[in-house]
């Protein structure tokens, strides 16, 4: 049984990675051709901000349609649901022509039905993984694997949309995504289902406690207020979401525009390279000090932003690779290390609604910074930039030219990390002494 259990997630996991993956490229794909029209940040940070938006809408759709859904019907429905939507923007973008563009609206409508069904999908997922291993070890690697898939998407998406926007145009980035679907459904419809997990009751029990509470904000404040390990696991969602998706936008963007185009398949191969190291090194080792390895990580990776904003590192290929190399290898040890957290803080019997709740955290947070972001760049930093009042030698730190309102906004992004964690120490550090330290 625990073998087929093995097995079953195993084509789930890889289901749920091609798909995520190409659903990221063809959005990644779609905003940077936006950008590369206008020249605004904002069009490119739209597009992410509709998908995110949706993807909260669909957290009250789950818990109140879909979780007695059997696992294998629903995960059909939403890799279908996805397939369809790429059918619909390859006739809206490809069939339009030069003097007539696609309307902005459709197209967002469309991606915003794609990213509902990638919602309830990653939170079935997120929620069955401890219930088909029991084993804490293989359930320790489990999550890893899990959540990995975040750490490759946000280190392969960006750059790989980027490229094959460059050199196949949208249609590349379509085939790309309505082959990964066409896989991902494949996987869930060849999985090794057991006869007790389609017939396992999947309903959500009526629990009588304030999770229960109307509005995923008041739920998320009863969790807040309900132990220490909750509050924390919540501040590191919250901090790495928000910094990881305005890097989304942030870096794509700054290379484009600083930097040849073919630095952008070098970054493609470094961070593909930085990401196996790191999951290795999950996988083999650091797993098991997750609790540890976590906020270590965190502050190696604000270093690097912090040196991202100065102009000495610009133009030291060594440095620069050597820096993305080891931000990529962190980021699937930061996934998996969060993903752990909410595994040990979450009930068996309460699943779905942990897990609603960490992704309603983590899904607004990334809408704010998808937001937020690009607002401030294209309308407080770059005309704060222009100011003459600088002095000299902050202005030749910083550097001048294409791109320099990136990099300084991703340096920016490094000293959120550092006061995230230093006020999670000083506001959080003290745990009570009536909570049982079971997660961070």
């Amino acid at each position: 049984m625990a073998q087929r259990s093995n097995r079953l997630f195993r084509y789930l996991w890889g289901g749920q990675l091609i798909s995520n993956l190409g659903t990221q490229t063809s959005l990644y794909g779609i905003g940077l051709w936006l950008f590369a029209q206008s020249g605004q940040l904002l069009d490119f940070g739209l597009v992410a901000m509709v998908v995110q938006a949706a993807r909260l809408l669909a957290l009250p759709l789950f818990l109140r349609v879909f979780p007695a859904w059997r696992p294998g019907r629903l995960m059909v429905l939403c890799h279908a649901t996805g397939a369809v939507c790429t059918a619909l923007l390859a006739v809206v973008l490809l069939g339009s022509s030069a003097d007539e563009p696609p309307r902005l609206l459709g197209v967002l409508a469309i991606q915003a039905l794609a990213a509902v069904a990638e919602a309830v999908l990653v939170v079935r997922l997120s929620s069955l993984i401890p219930l088909l291993i029991s084993d804490q070890e293989r359930l320790q690697r489990a999550n890893g694997l899990f959540a990995t898939v975040d750490g490759l998407v946000i280190t392969m998406a960006p750059f790989l949309g980027s490229w094959l926007v460059a050199s196949q145009g949208l249609g590349g980035v379509l085939l790309l995504d309505g082959i990964s679907f066409l896989l991902a459904l494949l996987s869930v419809l060849v999985a090794p289902w057991s006869q007790a997990m389609q017939q396992h009751d999947w309903a959500v029990p009526e629990a009588s406690n304030q999770l229960m509470a109307p509005g995923t904000w008041n739920r998320l404040l009863a969790l807040w207020q309900r132990s220490f390990p909750a509050r924390s696991a919540l501040v590191f969602t919250a901090l790495t979401a928000f910094v990881y998706a305005s890097l989304e936008v942030l870096f794509p963007a700054w290379v484009a525009l600083a930097y040849a185009p073919e630095r952008m398949g070098w970054v493609l191969i470094t961070g593909c390279l930085g990401y196996l190291i790191g999951f290795a090194g999950w996988r083999w080792r650091l797993g098991q000090q997750w609790r540890t390895v976590l906020p270590l990580s965190l502050i190696i990776q604000a270093l690097i932003l912090m040196g991202t904003g100065l102009q000495a590192f610009a133009h030291r290929p060594v440095v620069w690779f050597g820096a993305v190399l080891v931000f990529s290898a962190a980021l699937p040890v930061v996934m998996a290390a969060l993903h752990q957290a909410w595994v040990t803080l979450a009930p068996r019997d309460a699943l779905p609604r942990y897990f609603s709740l960490r992704y309603g955290c983590e899904w607004s947070t990334r809408l704010c910074a998808f937001l937020g972001v690009p607002l401030l760049v294209d309308h407080g930093l770059r005309p704060a930039l222009n100011w003459p009042l600088w002095p000299a030698w902050l202005t030749e730190s910083l550097g001048t030219g294409e791109g320099r309102v990136m990099a300084i906004a991703i340096g920016g992004l490094g000293w959120v990390i550092a006061g995230g964690l230093s006020w999670k120490h000083l506001c959080l550090g003290a745990k009570p002494s009536n909570v049982q330290a079971e997660g961070l």
